[in-house]
């Protein structure tokens, strides 16, 4: 089961982008699993709606054509590689960073979950009442942190640092130089739920108020977790979006 829910927040625009594929077509599902992918564009940069709408749009129509093969992380970098040297060609032909845009994209076929991440959207998996971050943020903060730990700045430096949620990759960057995705993969677990969300949501409420908005049905889930962001009521709310995921073994995905 799936579900998602998304607002534009405090912002003047919409700039993430969502989706996934026909849950309904058992052809797709039985030969290749489903693929559910979102997408931040950023808003210190031109078009990011744009690249946005555009990165999840390619990855589907890549996963939904029957002579493609997408068989895990592997391939899915391969084709985040191609969408990127795409979206660099038409949004950045010089060569700078003019649109940017994050990426989360969760692939499960045969009860394997697979992925690909990049900036700092999340992907998150609830397992056994605990809830994990599988991916890691691109962001500046880890890398002071890591400075942190060699012992060259303090955790309160680190934290306290004005750029610390600079994005230190992202699709538009002809390099792309940090890219998560799995090599092979893992076995899901009967009742085990995944979240994509972009940082309007983690950035609003605590880890431990996801997890337990986590345990309803998906589309119930995905939009309590809508309602409790905009219920923190804060004035410059980022654009938020969210994509729940329930695994039941013998699904066939």
């Amino acid at each position: 089961m799936l579900g998602n829910a998304q607002h534009q927040g405090k912002r003047p625009y919409q700039e993430d982008s969502c989706g996934y594929s026909d849950l309904g077509n058992s052809e797709l599902m039985n030969s290749k699993g489903i693929l559910a992918v979102l997408a931040d564009g950023m808003g210190g940069l031109a078009n990011g709606k744009e690249v946005s709408s555009t990165l999840v749009s390619r990855l589907l129509e890549l996963f939904n054509r029957p002579d493609t093969v997408c068989t895990g992380g592997a391939d899915l970098y391969e084709w985040a590689r191609r969408i990127n040297d795409e979206i660099c060609s038409r949004f950045c032909p010089d060569g700078s960073i003019k649109a940017g845009s994050t990426l989360v994209c969760a692939l499960i076929t045969g009860g394997i979950l697979h992925w690909i991440c990049v900036g700092d959207s999340r992907l998150y998996l609830k397992r056994n009442s605990r809830i994990y971050q599988v991916n890691e943020d691109h962001d500046y903060l880890n890398d002071l942190l890591s400075r942190a730990i060699c012992g060259e700045i303090s955790v309160d430096e680190a934290f306290s640092d004005p750029q610390k949620d600079v994005l230190v990759s992202c699709f538009g960057n002809e390099q792309m130089p940090r890219v998560d995705y799995s090599v092979s993969g893992f076995s899901l677990q009967s009742g085990d739920r995944l979240l994509l969300c972009s940082d309007g949501v983690y950035n609003a409420i605590p880890t431990e108020l996801i997890n337990q908005l986590l345990d309803k049905d998906p589309q119930t889930a995905a939009e309590s977790i809508e309602t409790a962001v905009l219920n923190q009521g804060f004035a410059n709310q980022d654009n938020l979006t969210a994509i729940v995921i329930s695994y039941e073994k013998g699904e066939r995905i």
